[in-house]
């Protein structure tokens, strides 16, 4: 925000996924480390749900943004001379308005349909943190239409945004197979590398659980809690590192910051 040099349209997107990151470890960490350090293991309804709406929420933001940064690189590689006309900052501000709107919209429901099931005397969740998941497995009446739900999401979030990605990439490797020199084609996928290394890492993420919960249902109690957690713990803390170390504008900005700082 207040380096001038680092006003593009890719720079903006890795703010607002370090303003992701943040969110979303803040709705985990907090609750971990009290349970880790002071044996604090209890949570209120609101609070559970509370937890689980932010968490889903800026899951979703996430994939909806990984979906903008890979559209910005197929315009900046397949349409370079009409990226700053189509990458407008007031395209900027309507995209990034609509899928934080879509984000924070489309969690509300799934939220109050999980709230207004019914419950045992069973209230013991086996995790480190409330997840939509676990507190369905302790409702007693019919999970019909939050399943249904939840179905629908996945095809929102994850068919729309992953045929944008799918297509933005496959338009780029169209471009970049055109090209005869191989130093120009090292360049192009270079700019795309930051971004595939992320995707790469959040579908990882995001499918180990999953395999987890389809291929080893019966794997102990604890390997399932660490790779639940260290999934939403470690790509938070990564994805700052792998675009600080990939993008040469972000070096550079930061050693302004740095002498700056200390010419101070």
């Amino acid at each position: 925000m207040t380096d001038k040099k680092l006003q593009e349209p890719m720079h903006i997107f890795i703010s607002l996924l370090a303003l992701i990151d943040l969110s979303l470890s803040s709705s985990v960490i907090p609750k971990a480390l009290t349970i880790l350090w002071f044996d604090c293991n209890t949570i209120t309804i609101a609070g559970c749900l509370t937890q689980t709406y932010v968490l889903y929420t800026m899951l979703g933001l996430q994939s909806s943004l990984f979906a903008l940064m890979s559209f910005d690189r197929y315009v900046a590689i397949c349409h370079p001379l009409r990226h700053s006309t189509i990458m407008s900052r007031s395209f900027m501000v309507k995209s990034v308005a609509i899928i934080a709107s879509r984000s924070l919209l489309l969690t509300c429901p799934l939220t109050v349909l999980v709230a207004r099931l019914c419950y045992g005397n069973v209230n013991i969740i086996y995790h480190s943190y409330c997840d939509y998941v676990e507190v369905m497995k302790l409702a007693c009446g019919d999970l019909t239409p939050v399943i249904i739900y939840m179905v629908f999401l996945v095809c929102i979030y994850q068919g729309g945004d992953n045929s944008l990605i799918f297509f933005s990439y496959v338009q780029i490797l169209r471009v970049v197979s055109m090209l005869k020199s191989p130093q120009a084609r090292w360049r192009f996928l270079n700019t795309c590398s930051s971004h595939a290394i992320l995707l790469l890492l959040f579908y990882m993420s995001s499918s180990i659980p999953f395999y987890l919960f389809i291929c080893a249902p019966d794997s102990p109690l604890y390997v399932k809690t660490i790779v639940e957690v260290l999934s939403l713990f470690l790509l938070p803390m990564i994805n700052p590192i792998v675009y600080g170390a990939k993008t040469k504008e972000i070096q550079e900005g930061l050693r302004r910051l740095y002498w700056r700082t200390v010419l101070l």
